[in-house]
């Protein structure tokens, strides 16, 4: 990764389980600005959150922020009292370490539900992160990848991307990263807050639709975390519409195993190091950047999920709205037996129908069409000549496209998944011991 990439004004460094001189699961990142960024983020609404997430949305009410502090390896969720004294205690340190006030901080963890942070650990590495971030090295590639290493738990692979925009004859650079694997089903907005719908095919808006917010948590964490920065100069209120928006599009539309988080979060820091300041009539390149910056990141994790040997990208075309075409999307996208199946290459189109037929939206079965990637396996109500080895063609590569075809409106819907294997099951029978 070349420091061209990196947006000017920030720094970042990392600690990494793999880097430290006795085995742990924790992990430590830092993201720093030189001076006070404009700040945005989107929170799980999941009715279980974790303790950051108060805190987090308490100091943005002035939106600005100046740090971003990550541990990985707890998830510091339903810890009472004393998770909330913790939190606040490594805030503290890193204010002094960075030498700013804790209201410019901005906390997020991911790990194990019901752990206690590992406050010895953290007094002690807090101030050595923090240091590595305010020296050269903090404005280095490796410093910054080393901060996308040290917020993975399950994850096999960094997570990053970026993106450029010229805008008034000058470049903004936009630079992200993410970490999950596990627990991916996010549905995060501004507030953390998302009312019920009044039918089962009715949302908010373009995301994923009507999700059964109080989830079980399954005894462990995975989370999905992103982090997205740019040196472009961005008001506020224009901060989260592009924020929100983007992740409407992208985080809001994957999922790994159906499970939402406790903790999902991302945040958008814009300092303006570049010069260049967006307003309403500018936005779009913008605003077009930061969402394949998180479209990225969002397929990123998909392909990681795990144990996954496939992505998934389930489409939906000619439902009667969005919202339906989301729903469908999503209820295909997140049944066992059509991950399954792709994992064992089997064209079971009847398991993709069964999941439209049980999604809660009204279709008609004598008008769906199934494409496996542009090779049509069932059309308007009936099987098609293809074989059944024939359309297995298509389900042996390792990014497999899923087609339906409603033929009841114009909208479009999306979602990304992976599939199901033993590894999945084996990694999260484990996931504590």
């Amino acid at each position: 990764m070349s420091s061209s990439i990196l947006p000017k004004g920030f720094r970042a460094a990392g600690l990494p389980r793999k880097d430290r001189p006795r085995p742990s699961r924790h992990g430590l990142a830092f993201f720093y600005s030189e001076t006070p960024a404009t700040a945005a983020a989107c929170f799980t609404t999941n009715r279980v959150k974790c303790v950051h997430i108060p805190i987090d949305q308490t100091h943005l009410k002035k939106g600005k922020a100046q740090a971003i502090m990550i541990n990985s390896g707890c998830a510091n969720c339903c810890t009472g009292a004393r998770g909330i004294k913790e939190a606040k205690e490594t805030m503290r340190w890193a204010s002094e370490a960075l030498g700013i006030p804790a209201s410019l901080i901005q906390i997020a963890s991911t790990g194990v539900i019901g752990d206690f942070m590992p406050m010895d650990l953290l007094k002690e590495e807090i101030p050595l992160v923090a240091g590595q971030a305010l020296s050269d090295q903090g404005l280095t590639a490796q410093g910054f990848h080393k901060a996308a290493e040290a917020i993975m738990t399950t994850d096999t692979t960094v997570k990053i991307a970026h993106q450029t925009a010229v805008i008034q004859g000058k470049e903004i650079r936009v630079w992200g990263c993410a970490k999950g694997a596990g627990m991916i089903h996010p549905l995060m907005t501004l507030t953390g807050e998302v009312l019920r719908p009044k039918s089962r095919v009715q949302s908010l808006g373009p995301g994923p639709g009507t999700r059964d917010l109080g989830q079980s948590l399954r005894g462990r964490h995975a989370t999905m975390l992103g982090f997205v920065l740019t040196d472009a100069s961005v008001p506020q209120r224009i901060l989260e519409s592009v924020l929100s928006e983007a992740t409407n599009q992208s985080f809001n539309r994957v999922t790994v195993d159906g499970d939402m988080s406790t903790n999902d979060s991302i945040f958008l820091l814009a300092n303006g190091a570049s010069g260049i300041s967006i307003t309403s009539k500018n936005q779009t390149l913008f605003a077009q950047a930061v969402q394949q910056v998180c479209e990225q990141l969002a397929k990123l994790i998909a392909k990681d999920g795990e144990g996954a040997s496939k992505f998934l990208e389930i489409r939906v075309d000619q439902a009667r709205t969005v919202q339906e075409a989301q729903q469908l999307a999503m209820t295909v996208a997140t049944s066992p037996l059509v991950k399954t199946a792709a994992y064992g290459e089997d064209s079971n189109w009847g398991r993709i129908l069964a999941a439209l037929g049980r999604s809660g939206v009204a279709i008609d079965p004598a008008k769906i069409d199934i494409y496996f990637a542009d090779l049509c396996v069932f059309k308007r109500g009936s099987p098609t000549a293809v074989s059944a080895e024939d359309a297995r063609a298509p389900l042996k590569a390792k990014d497999v496209v899923i087609r339906i075809v409603a033929h009841q409106g114009k909208a479009q819907g999306l979602y990304w998944t992976c599939d199901f294997t033993g590894q999945y099951v084996d990694i999260n029978a484990r996931y504590r011991t």
